[in-house]
């Protein structure tokens, strides 16, 4: 048990098969599935290949874990259910919204050159389909606070901000509720793929019209598994509105088990813990001369470094033979460490010394 936030960790890491023998560094990129996540698809594939795929009671089943699912996904985000909608991830979630809005010739959107490349890619597409101002705002090396005032001063005339809520690169954690109430009228889109299940997210709080994050990172679900929040007002159509196609019982089966487990876990309780791990991983590799740490505090449960004269990619790779799981951004040049929940001290350690020892690796180094 962990003193400092109650957390059971032996208890988590046991439910998590895949972090025998593995250092988890990389849940921010795609997090390890508690083992009742996959009883729970299991058990759906199974009734499926017993009973068959095409009776009423099965429709009514689905439906119903479908409404228990938006129930379980508001609670995380402080918002109703009906305020929910289900997608298959973050940029499902953004595309929805993108695709809903009556854009005009020469409405303005704007985002940040901070944003994931998918996301980009989304809302310069829609620019170039709609034949709209795309303006960018804040950049690497800006402080969260300075990006947000970057975007407050970009808003006017702005029919749409779409904005991270923790940058999927460095981790900032951008000011929300501040941009939110800076907006001058424009409506704020929030990519929260890395804040959900690794800080307290509260979207009335926050302000935001829109709020889109997946299943498969920090609340360690399947993939193919997602929530946008559609606030009351937020757009004409309810969020049941933004949900298309079918979806797949077995996966938000999984989702729902995902959830649930982080319940009976204690979701404050992880959510301290991802806090906490994080603080220590940054903290150490500061410690490390020649590294550069690029999260600023405040942080979530993303850090990433610098090692001058190294490709990142090189550093993941080989940290991964080392069996130590990170992701190398090459965006930022720098490498991305994710704590989740389960990570402990030693294994901090193990990493940290790690990447010590690759300051010193002339094949990792020279470039």
């Amino acid at each position: 048990m962990d003193e400092r936030t109650g957390l059971d960790v032996a208890a988590v890491r046991a439910d998590i098969p895949a972090l025998d023998g593995l250092v988890y560094l990389n849940t921010g990129t795609v997090g390890p599935l508690p083992r009742q996540v996959r009883d729970a698809m299991v058990a759906v594939l199974d009734t499926d290949l017993a009973r068959g795929r095409a009776s009423g009671r099965r429709f009514a089943r689905i439906a119903e874990g479908f409404e228990q699912a938006r129930a379980l996904l508001a609670g995380l985000v402080r918002a109703d259910a009906g305020e929910i909608a289900l997608t298959s991830g973050t940029t499902d979630g953004i595309e929805q919204v993108l695709a809903s809005i009556p854009w005009s010739p020469g409405d303005r959107v704007l985002t940040t050159s901070l944003e994931h490349p998918d996301v980009l890619a989304a809302v310069r597409a829609t620019a170039r389909r709609h034949d709209l101002r795309l303006v960018l705002a804040g950049t690497s090396g800006q402080a969260p606070e300075e990006i947000g005032s970057s975007v407050i001063a970009a808003a006017e005339g702005v029919r749409l901000i779409v904005v991270s809520h923790v940058t999927y690169g460095a981790g900032a954690v951008l000011p929300i509720e501040r941009i939110a109430a800076g907006a001058r009228g424009a409506r704020v889109l929030v990519d929260g793929a890395q804040a959900v299940g690794a800080l307290d997210v509260d979207v009335h709080a926050l302000g935001a019209d829109f709020y889109a994050f997946p299943g498969q990172k920090w609340l360690l679900g399947p993939e193919g598994t997602g929530a946008l929040v559609v606030t009351r007002g937020a757009h004409h159509r309810p969020a049941s509105a933004f949900e298309s196609g079918t979806k797949s019982a077995m996966l938000w089966a999984g989702l729902r088990a995902a959830v649930r487990w982080r319940e009976e876990h204690g979701h404050e309780r992880l959510l301290d813990a991802v806090r906490l791990g994080a603080a220590l991983a940054r903290s150490r590799l500061a410690g490390i001369p020649g590294i550069q740490v690029l999260t600023p505090a405040p942080h979530a449960g993303l850090v990433a470094f610098r090692l001058p004269g190294a490709d990142p990619l090189a550093v993941a790779t080989a940290l991964g033979g080392r069996r130590i799981a990170t992701r190398g951004i090459a965006e930022i040049d720098a490498v991305r460490l994710s704590c989740g929940p389960f990570t402990t001290g030693s294994e901090l350690a193990f990493a940290v010394e790690a990447v010590e020892r690759l300051t010193l690796d002339k094949a990792v180094t020279t470039r």
